[in-house]
């Protein structure tokens, strides 16, 4: 008789946790993993199989489906890691321009290469970004240029356990970024069928956008390109910063919400003009032609909307769930959520790691588990009058709205150490019109080659302009948005772990998700946080409550910005501690915080004189030396030590404890030889 190693009900969700968890031990292991170390462990667990009780089949079997992922993620980075990495020097770039960002005055684009001098030893490199001012801005995407630019690696991250955009640009493909040194010059050349296919998508996506700028209204244009293709750089930061503090910035980034109006929209509106046609639909199940149609739709959608990871994730969302129509299966279920998560995490692991993964695949596996449970529950037998719709429209939107912010909240609060108070308000207001506000958009698009979608645009932005003024009242309310301090990736890893347990459902399962989500949460609460920060050019920076003080207000600003977002005081204002805070003359500064003794000296030679009587000695701009290193009893910050480091921050107790922002063991990365800067 054959063992069940796994209960019947949750035996793919949990492989798929499993699969998780080994992916996310990819991502914290030290080095890089061997996967010949991995295949060996991996077939000595299936042998166990034959051999243990079945009490015990499952964990192993669960192992099993973690060393899978464990093994998967080493792969997909090896291949990966084709594309070779710039060293910071003067190349001539030529390529087509895929994609192009405004940011002010300034203008940033991908290019797609076709050559490059000189070419690295390492081989060709596949893609790179260039900002540059008014010599970039004449160009369109689909362009294929020439262009002089100061090149190099992408940095690593601004904060220890921050956001790492060479990480980032190693799975995206991007070898490397600068600036423009000459002005482009236009070329023309035969491309392959695909590199047309992606400029005729990218240069049609931009299109759009700009024709949707010149026809709709002046305050929600930016919205609405953003809604329609999912270029965001034409939203005024006023806007954006109003969304984000009311809980309502989700509306930006196409991802599940925007991805299933608009295929559930096309699917019901198929579905009801078919049944409408008696013969055609007396003998067929018109619910699987509107289905396939609603694929299709989904599939041109994606496209235009820029194919992000979060749009990808939503897309494979409703395939999974029409996929289940067309086999006769239930669409939405915590079946299908981790059908959709194990194909996400087969095309990208490295999405595991990102915050919109986690946050929309919770807010979905929370409203899948609850309104399952609600449906058991819920009387059957309604009534159908007017009022009583509408009381449950309103009903399942506020149901919506409270499940799935409760179900981002946390992950919200240990990525960005923010949430908006009044989120659930703000999306009670405003998300009532926002399936209106899609669908319009869905109309501009199909009219828009008859020239027939001012109309439907212009309804449109008077929606938005609706939600835009629900947003500014919300987020200027008293107290409309909550910092805390950032958390580590093992309490995020460990809240996720908890999270994904208990939408299991099953009372142990419950039980025991809820306890290692408190688990992680102690960690977070117990955590230290840093009281000081030392860039790598040796610039301090400091934070004690409402104190912030700098050595230099303009230097390391964005670094400074991020340190104090990770302390929980992202509203602070800096002031130089030359000012009032600390005792300085021509060689050095001296001030005292927390019992600790700290010396910013400019030169060398009065790094002895400093030691003696400090607890902390930072030399700005240089290495003190052998000798004045091996003397010092204080602890000493160089040079040498910053540039190993990245910069480090200071946690201020009983003793010093120092914290690198650049981890070492991130030089055992791909992603992280040769991108220290």
């Amino acid at each position: 008789m054959a063992k069940t190693v796994l209960p019947a009900q949750i035996g793919f969700e949990l492989a798929v946790m499993s699969m998780a968890i080994g992916i996310g031990l990819y991502f914290a292991w030290p080095t890089e993993p061997s996967l010949w170390v991995i295949g060996l462990v991996l077939g000595l667990s299936l042998a166990l199989l034959r051999f243990i009780p079945d009490l015990f089949a499952g964990l192993i079997l669960c192992f099993v489906f973690m060393c899978a992922g464990l093994a998967w993620s080493v792969l997909h980075t090896a291949q990966s890691d084709t594309n070779p990495l710039l060293d910071e020097r003067r190349y001539t770039v030529t390529g087509w321009v895929s994609d192009i960002e405004q940011q002010g005055g300034r203008s940033r684009l991908r290019i797609e290469l076709t050559a490059i001098d000189p070419v690295p030893d390492t081989g060709m490199p596949s893609a790179v970004r260039i900002r540059g001012g008014r010599v970039l801005q004449s160009l369109d995407v689909g362009e294929h240029i020439a262009i002089e630019a100061v090149l190099g690696p992408l940095p690593g991250p601004a904060v220890p356990n921050g956001y790492d955009p060479a990480r980032r640009a190693f799975f995206d493909g991007l070898a490397g970024s600068g600036f423009a040194i000459s002005d482009p010059q236009r070329l023309t050349e035969d491309m392959s069928v695909r590199a047309r296919l992606q400029r005729l998508i990218h240069a049609t996506r931009h299109t759009i956008a700009n024709h949707v700028m010149t026809r709709a209204p002046d305050r929600t244009a930016g919205v609405q390109v953003a809604l329609l293709t999912g270029i965001r750089h034409h939203i005024p930061d006023d806007q954006t910063d109003s969304l984000r503090a009311s809980g309502l910035a989700h509306i930006l980034a196409i991802s599940g919400l925007h991805m299933g109006l608009v295929a559930f929209g096309v699917f019901v509106t198929i579905s009801l003009a078919l049944a409408a046609i008696e013969p055609f639909s007396r003998g067929r199940d018109v619910r699987k032609i509107a289905a396939f149609i609603a694929i299709i739709a989904s599939t041109l959608y994606l496209g235009l909307s820029g194919a992000s990871v979060a749009t990808q994730r939503a897309y494979i969302m409703v395939s999974v769930a029409f996929t289940a129509i067309l086999l006769d299966r239930r669409a939405i279920s915590i079946r299908s959520v981790a059908v959709a998560a194990f194909l996400t995490l087969l095309l990208r692991p490295e999405a595991l790691t990102s915050v919109g993964f986690q946050m929309s695949f919770a807010a979905v596996a929370a409203m899948v588990v609850i309104f399952r449970a609600w449906d058991r529950w819920r009387p059957h037998h309604r009534s159908e009058s007017f009022r009583d719709r509408i009381k449950r429209f309103y009903g399942s939107l506020f149901g919506t709205s409270l499940i799935a912010g409760f179900a981002t909240g946390g992950f919200a609060l240990l990525h960005f150490g923010r949430f908006a108070n009044y989120g659930l308000l703000a999306n009670m207001a405003a998300m009532s019109v926002f399936p209106l506000v899609m669908a319009l958009g869905i109309i501009s698009l199909i009219l828009m080659p008859l020239g027939l979608d001012g109309l439907p645009l212009w309804l449109m932005g008077m929606l938005i302009e609706m939600m835009l003024r629900v947003s500014d009242w919300v987020s200027g309310l008293p107290g409309a948005v909550g910092t805390v301090k950032a958390s580590a990736p093992l309490t995020i890893a460990t809240y996720g772990l908890g999270f994904a347990l208990a939408c299991f459902a099953t009372r142990r399962a419950v039980i025991i998700g809820c306890g290692v989500m408190a688990i992680s949460l102690c960690l977070w609460v117990m955590a230290p946080r840093a009281d000081m920060r030392i860039s790598k050019s040796g610039r301090v920076s400091l934070i004690d409550e409402t104190l912030a003080v700098t050595s230099s207000a303009r230097a390391d600003r964005y670094g400074r910005e991020q340190f104090a977002r990770a302390s929980g005081e992202p509203e602070l204002s800096w002031r130089n501690y030359h000012d009032d805070f600390a005792n300085c003359d021509a060689l050095a500064c001296r001030f005292t915080h927390k019992d600790h003794v700290v010396t910013i000296v400019e030169a060398p030679s009065e790094v002895p004189d400093a030691c003696r009587d400090s607890d902390l000695v930072v030399l700005v701009d240089r290495d003190a030396g052998p000798v004045a290193r091996r003397g010092c009893q204080a602890m000493l910050i160089d040079q040498r030590v910053l540039s190993r480091t990245g910069g480090v921050h200071l946690i201020m107790k009983e003793t010093l404890t120092l914290v690198p922002i650049i981890h070492p063991n991130r030089r055992n990365r791909p992603w992280g030889k040769g991108r220290r800067r």
